[in-house]
């Protein structure tokens, strides 16, 4: 149970703000580093601007506020995931969290570095 037993009034609601806090923050930092932060496909400065030649002229602030939606809209779509996955799945204990690290997560990681490793060195950095 935790601090639900041991808190209530102010205290019960800081730790709760503390929570949703860190699920924005984990959100924001999930979105920047790993699905492009702010940025939406083909957008530049200028608007639109696609492969093929086609463009569309935006105004500086349409395109602001469009980033700033795209980054807003991930987040949301992260913070989702992240309530999906604690609400369904029961609390891992630490030893299951720490097996699934060393036997399941390292493993992935070491092999991502040397498959990473080996595509570098048979096409190179062009």
């Amino acid at each position: 149970m935790g601090y639900f037993v041991e808190y209530s009034g102010m205290k019960f609601g800081m730790f709760l703000m503390t929570d949703m806090v860190e699920t924005i923050v984990l959100a924001g930092l999930s979105t920047s580093l790993f699905l492009g932060g702010w940025q939406i496909p083909y957008l530049f400065a200028e608007g639109f601007q696609f492969p093929w030649g086609a463009g569309i002229a935006l105004a500086p602030l349409l395109v602001t506020v469009l980033q700033v939606g795209a980054f807003v809209g991930k987040v949301a779509v992260v913070i989702f995931v992240l309530m999906l996955i604690r609400w369904t799945l029961p609390r891992f204990r630490y030893d299951q969290a720490m097996r699934l690290g060393w036997l399941g997560l390292f493993p992935l990681a070491i092999a991502n570095i040397v498959v990473t490793g080996l595509v570098l060195a048979a096409w190179g950095s062009r």
